[in-house]
Parts: C-alpha cells; sequence; structure tokens
C-alpha cells in the first residue's frame, strides 16, 4: 500500500503530523535546529506522495523516508533549513528553481508553471527573502514556504518595494483560499488576511527609496504588533 499508513507508526507520536485535509499533512517547523514545515500530499486515487520542503531534524527525514511508493519533493527555495535532508532521503522526482539547483546540484528546474494530472500545480514567485521561490498549490491551499517573508540586512528587516509589488500581484492571481506559511504558528492563513499585511506594508513604500524598513512592524517573535502605526493585525507572520 502507499501513502500516510506508515507515518502514524508509534514511533513518531512525539512529534505527529497535523492533519489539514485527508490528502494533505504537515510536519510542523522547529526552532532548534531550526527546520521548516514538512508538508505531505498524497491525492486521492493518485499513487504519488507530494512533499513541500525536507527540513533538517532526523525526524523529517525518517518520516519521508516511512512514505511507501512514489515520492515527488518539491523545495520551495535553497535555504538550508529547507533542503539539508535532500541528502538523507529517497524520491523519484526534484522539483527546483535554477537557484536552489545550485546547492541540490539535481531536480528539475521549474521556470514555467507545471500541472500535474493529480491536481498538483508548481509555479514560482517573486519574494524579497530569497531568490527563486516555487509555490505549490493544491485545491484550496497554496504552501508558499518563505516567499512572503522579507530579506535580511545586518540589522535590517526589508523588502523590495519592485518583488513587493509583483509578488502581490501573482498572491492576487491565485484562486485558492488559504496560504500556509512555513516557521508560522498559524500555518493555515486566509488569503485575504495575509494579503491584507503586505498590501499595508508596501503602502508605506516612499518615492525614491528602492526598500521598505520593515523593524517596526514585528514582535521579536514575529508577531505582527498591534498600533495604530504599525499593521494594526495580529496575524502571525515569522520572519
Amino acid at each position: 500500500m502507499c501513502g500516510f499508513n506508515r507515518l502514524n507508526h508509534p514511533k513518531f507520536d512525539i512529534m505527529p503530523l497535523i492533519e489539514i485535509t485527508p490528502e494533505i499533512k504537515y510536519l510542523p517547523s522547529v526552532e532548534n535546529p531550526i527546520s521548516s514545515d514538512v508538508v505531505f500530499i498524497k491525492p486521492a486515487g493518485s499513487e504519488i506522495t507530494w512533499i513541500f520542503d525536507v527540513g533538517t531534524s532526523g525526524e523529517a527525514a525518517e518520516l519521508i523516508n516511512q512514505v511507501e511508493g512514489k515520492k515527488n519533493i518539491v523545495i520551495s527555495h535553497f535555504h538550508p533549513d529547507h533542503i539539508l535532508n535532500l541528502i538523507k532521503v529517497k524520491y523519484d522526482n526534484l522539483y527546483v528553481t535554477k537557484y536552489t539547483r545550485k546547492y541540490t546540484r539535481a531536480g528539475e528546474v521549474v521556470e514555467d508553471e507545471l500541472t500535474f494530472p493529480d491536481g498538483i500545480k508548481i509555479y514560482t514567485i517573486p519574494s524579497s527573502h530569497s531568490k527563486g521561490c516555487l509555490v505549490l498549490e493544491y485545491k484550496d491551499y497554496v504552501f508558499l514556504g518563505d516567499a512572503t517573508y522579507c530579506h535580511f540586512r545586518l540589522t535590517a528587516r526589508e523588502y523590495n518595494v519592485q518583488l513587493l509589488e509583483q509578488m502581490i500581484k501573482k498572491m492576487e492571481e491565485i484562486a485558492a483560499p488559504n496560504f500556509c506559511l512555513s516557521h508560522d504558528k498559524g500555518f493555515v492563513q486566509e488569503k485575504e488576511a495575509v494579503l491584507r499585511i503586505y498590501r499595508k506594508i508596501l503602502a508605506r513604500r516612499k518615492t525614491g527609496n528602492p526598500t521598505i524598513n520593515v523593524n517596526d512592524f514585528f514582535n521579536e517573535d514575529g508577531g505582527v504588533k498591534e498600533s495604530d502605526d504599525s499593521l494594526g493585525n495580529n496575524v502571525k507572520v515569522k520572519i
């Protein structure tokens, strides 16, 4: 048999997979050592389990290797907390951007949108956080990895204005109503709630300045500050 049946082994009871739908489960991110959320999607009637990001933890690697049948992996971007387990796991197909492939040295490079018979879609999205971010979409859910997060420059947290505009435009075009953000305690969030944050950030752009500093927008834990002169929204956004 294929799929998740071996992922409920007692060995993994300490950190069980969280079910979003019967077809979609994920292993939450952890901070020490830092490891991204790892998503498992088994479309009904499909022989393939899709895995979005592989994390760094031993538990994530074991869970991936416990999946029976064909496995396709999609890597959101090249940061270590999203890719390091690639050397520890077995898979059938790997999908990456050209930037990520410099680090993985393997995988099919995605430039245009790919749509698969089981309903999976993979496409790129502009991002201030990292060059070459991939998104995975399935039914009502879009998995964005860290694509919506800012760029760290020394002590500054910043968005590139042009990239932020392009990211928002792409997000507005997505039909799915739910966005899933890696490293976020509220992993699944409503599309419009997420867009509201980034539209407010974009509204703070200043003529002639190519970046927007967001140091004052967020608490130290990544939560959005609540005040009249900040975002005015308590949606949890880890950056």
